[in-house]
């Protein structure tokens, strides 16, 4: 009686496993629906930056880094930090505040953004998103997941620092960027679907590669 009772109880866990991992599945999948979503819906309520100062200057540093993709300009005050979002049309969201910014800031902030615009990482950020839903269970997924993002960031900051930045006065705008964020913090339901230049979570790591001279860019 008890292998039985130790069998059923086996063949009613495995008969639970789909519909577990299933539910699993789809709270992920929806979680990246609803920031895809938001995304669009911020997008629908930005403003195209048709400056002609601003668009001369994307197009001056897209070409610097051999970007060939169309990049429309956003702005709103619904943001604290830059975002670059967009798989099949390219869009750079900037906070209202940007028209202040000195033209250094202006350009390593462009700069960061096009070369995920340049790496279409967007696209393999979803992709990501759909094999952690698919293999919810697995911490390993989640694990390399996690440093896809981190190597993601490095190597945007990689191609700003080849593009001729010092990695002194990139670091400085990384940080005053990041303090602006503690007022305006970064909404989880984006992460999915967009990129955000300087997440503090990051922050520090990024630092201490950019400031290394020793690093290969």
């Amino acid at each position: 009686n008890f292998v039985r009772a130790g069998k059923a109880e086996t063949l009613g866990m495995a008969a639970w496993a789909p519909l577990l991992w299933m539910i699993g599945a789809l709270l992920i999948l929806a979680r990246l629906l609803v920031g895809t979503l938001s995304v669009r819906r911020l997008a629908r309520h930005s403003r195209i930056n048709d400056v002609a100062e601003w668009n001369d200057l994307v197009a001056h540093l897209a070409g610097c880094i051999g970007l060939t993709r169309r990049v429309a300009l956003l702005c709103s005050d619904s943001v604290t930090m830059p975002l670059t979002f967009g798989i099949t049309r390219a869009f750079i969201l900037l906070p209202d505040e940007a028209d202040d910014w000195s033209d250094e800031r202006r350009q390593v902030v462009l700069l960061h953004e096009l070369a995920h615009i340049k790496r279409r990482d967007c696209l393999t950020q979803m992709l990501a998103q759909m094999v952690c839903a698919v293999n919810w269970f697995n911490p390993l997924v989640w694990a390399a997941a996690r440093q896809l993002r981190i190597e993601r960031e490095r190597a945007c900051d990689d191609l700003v620092l080849a593009a001729g930045t010092r990695g002194s006065d990139y670091a400085d705008q990384l940080l005053d960027i990041a303090r602006v964020m503690q007022a305006g913090r970064f909404p989880a339901v984006f992460a999915g679907a967009s990129h955000a230049m300087a997440q503090r979570s990051q922050l520090e790591g990024r630092l201490i590669a950019i400031l290394d001279p020793s690093v290969p860019r």
